[in-house]
């Protein structure tokens, strides 16, 4: 063991001695621009409100790196530890499945409706991330509707709370999916106006969405119904 250590620093020596400051080689020295820019980037932070710039791990241990696929939002924690990726991939494995009604031969993945807005967590968070608007002729599925009325008492010290109550015939969520034994409550519709905006003196039309029940299966929903667009985050 002696030995082999003794023949290391014998051919390490060589190394030692070929450092910068023996090159034969002359050192371009840098400019003041480059010096400070090095140290502005080298420089100890002074705000810990947010990450560095030039943040190898802005999420601390649990930062991973940028995986240029689908799967980008897809990944565990960086410090999570092989004893607990099991569980994350059983967890993620729920979150990937499509549930079916009941009574089905997969009796892991039934109990789906009677009325609902998706048949998986994923459908609704695409790939682990957000929803979308629905294109022209697509079923809303990432984007829903919350459902109120005006009504019930505002918490105290708000002055501007808006106080609501579910809707009384379709609740707080309109459920636009059902089973088949079951008519869906209601169909979503999303349309567009455009409405002209001026931008740096040029005149742009930008497309505004207004959103409407139709086809409602338990009668007109109450006349003062409020709409509230949500989409999966």
């Amino acid at each position: 063991m002696l030995r082999a250590l003794a023949v290391l620093i014998l051919l390490a020596g060589p190394c030692w001695a070929d450092m910068p400051g023996d090159s034969p080689l002359d050192v371009v020295p840098r400019t003041a621009k480059e010096a400070a820019r090095i140290a502005a980037v080298t420089a100890p932070t002074t705000d810990f409100t947010k990450p560095e710039q030039f943040e190898g791990k802005p999420g601390g241990g649990a930062s991973v790196r940028v995986r240029p696929t689908p799967d980008v939002f897809s990944q565990f924690s960086g410090n999570m530890g092989f004893d607990h990726q099991m569980t994350f991939n059983l967890g993620n494995a729920l979150f990937t499945k499509a549930w079916v009604p009941a009574p089905a031969s997969t009796m892991a993945s039934d109990g789906l409706g009677p009325l609902f807005n998706a048949r998986g967590c994923q459908d609704c968070h695409l790939k682990d991330g957000r929803g979308h608007v629905p294109l022209a002729g697509e079923a809303p599925v990432s984007l829903f509707l919350r459902l109120s009325v005006p009504g019930g008492a505002a918490p105290d010290g708000i002055a501007d709370w808006i106080a609501t109550l579910p809707e009384p015939v379709y609740g707080g969520q309109l459920q636009t999916f059902s089973t088949a034994s079951v008519p869906a409550e209601a169909a979503m519709t999303t349309t567009y106006t455009e409405q002209p905006v001026q931008m740096n003196g040029d005149r742009a039309p930008l497309r505004v969405r207004v959103y409407a029940v139709t086809e409602p299966a338990n009668g007109t929903a109450q006349a003062d119904v409020l709409l509230s667009p949500r989409m999966a985050p």
